[in-house]
């Protein structure tokens, strides 16, 4: 199987405008580089950090009406868009050996490791999390992830309820159960997301067999993997939401009624700027202050009424 990556510079400005084309005309996923390797330096106070120019690139189905995309930005970016568009195709073996490329193994929160499948983890390790994301999205690299695990691995997550909305590859609701959630939905559009995530819990169900992790039962048997049209709204003590700017403020409603009252939502993938036109679709939680890493944030909120 092979995929589209259509790539395209642009100025910082107008990244969100041209993310949300994109998105609109398909898109399983976007990725943000520098585009001219300027260092982002510590910014001076009130500023937000940006690459001048940025490289965006878009994964597609090969079915995509890549015309209809041509035409999509061409509105957005007038006659640049077709010499500035680089479309090649990705076969699985390319993708499979870029995410090896940029495989963590890293330690987050001080307990939970996270190593590509056919690692050894430290032999003191309390919670492992063996990953290959097949052809889903999240791998632990990223700054919005990494701030996640981080955030679950400083948590005590004993018996919550948790949902992991915009699964990708299940890294973070499969690490939430390692960390001694009770059950976890993972809910993601994509097919192969999903796919991915039931396939990353079992093989974690056997590869930390006989390692006390301090759960109750194996990693499979408490974690649901849905498509967003099969959740059910019952409330949760814990939603992780690592999405995009655009998508989060759609998802207010649902997001914020899978939170029971009391409960707690945690949200990454804004950029610095977009963080108060987010936290604005959800008036019934009350915000710490956000957490940023390489240009992203994370906020976490708590829902009134508890």
């Amino acid at each position: 199987m092979a995929w589209l990556s259509i790539r395209l510079s642009t100025p910082a400005a107008r990244i969100d405008a041209l993310s949300d084309v994109l998105l609109d005309t398909g898109a399983l996923a976007i990725t943000l580089r520098d585009a001219a390797d300027v260092p982002v330096l510590e910014p001076g106070p009130g500023e937000t950090p940006m690459w001048p120019h940025a490289e965006l690139e878009a994964l597609f189905p090969l079915d995509v009406d890549l015309s209809a995309v041509r035409t999509r930005l061409s509105v957005e970016m007038g006659s640049l868009a077709s010499a500035a568009l680089d479309v090649r195709f990705i076969e699985d073996s390319d993708w499979s050996q870029t995410w090896r490329n940029h495989a963590v193994e890293h330690c987050f929160g001080g307990r939970l490791w996270v190593v590509p499948r056919d690692a050894n983890p430290p032999s003191d390790a309390v919670a492992v999390l063996h990953l290959d994301p097949g052809l889903a999205f999240g791998t632990g690299s990223h700054a919005t992830t990494a701030m996640c695990l981080d955030w679950l691995a400083s948590r005590s997550l004993d018996g919550w309820s948790v949902v992991d909305y915009g699964a990708g590859s299940g890294i973070l609701g499969i690490a939430a159960l390692l960390l001694g959630a009770a059950n976890v939905v993972a809910v993601d559009h994509d097919e192969q997301a999903r796919l991915a995530t039931q396939s990353n819990g079992t093989y974690n169900d056997n590869r930390n067999d006989g390692i006390d992790q301090g759960i109750n039962g194996v990693v499979s048997r408490r974690l649901l993997v849905l498509a967003p049209d099969e959740l059910e709204t019952t409330p949760h003590d814990l939603v992780v939401a690592n999405i995009l700017a655009g998508p989060l403020k759609t998802l207010a409603p649902v997001l914020t009624e899978l939170v029971r009252p009391g409960g707690m939502l945690v949200m990454s993938g804004m950029l610095a700027h977009q963080v108060d036109d987010v936290l604005a679709a959800y008036p019934e939680f009350r915000f710490a202050p956000a957490q940023e890493r390489d240009c992203w944030v994370m906020v976490e909120g708590t829902r009134a009424g508890g």
